[in-house]
């Protein structure tokens, strides 16, 4: 017998650049800013129970237009009680040329905006149906080759 489980980790840093007045040259890159300001991080195992249909993965492009749920059959298809959802750009669809974007929605929300290649998202809903969630791309020149990842404990 198995068990699946998903890891993940996120940190998220502030950081300040200081410009030169005389030529507009970036001179010095800190992490964070002389403020009280600090970085945030952390991470966890997910357990996804003991059978590998817990846990589903895509890679897929984005659409344009209107939105499209995650259970639909070009991304993950049917997935009930939903823990865990992670979204990432990989990179611009092929033959595009602009800056690639991903809307996603719970419901009627808009939760996350995901802009540029290597942009993700990390949900952690409470037994989501994949049909309450959706995504799309603002348009034809920000069409997104996209991964996917999803898990229920």
């Amino acid at each position: 017998m198995a068990n699946f489980s998903i890891q993940y980790s996120a940190s998220a840093s502030p950081i300040e650049e200081l410009v030169s007045a005389v030529d507009n040259t970036k001179k010095v890159r800190m992490s964070h800013s002389g403020a009280a300001v600090e970085g945030v991080g952390g991470g966890i195992e997910v357990a996804c129970n003991t059978t590998a249909t817990f846990i589903k993965y895509k890679k897929a492009d984005s659409v344009t237009g209107s939105y499209v749920a995650l259970n639909h059959s070009s991304l993950i298809g049917t997935f009930t009680d939903c823990h865990f959802i992670m979204i990432k750009i990989k990179e611009s669809k092929t033959g595009v040329v602009g800056t690639p974007d991903l809307s996603i929605k719970i419901g009627t929300q808009e939760v996350s905006k995901l802009i540029g290649k290597g942009d993700v998202c990390i949900l952690r809903p409470n037994s989501l149906n994949l049909s309450g969630a959706s995504i799309s791309s603002s348009g034809a020149n920000a069409l997104a080759s996209i991964e996917i990842l999803v898990g229920r404990d």
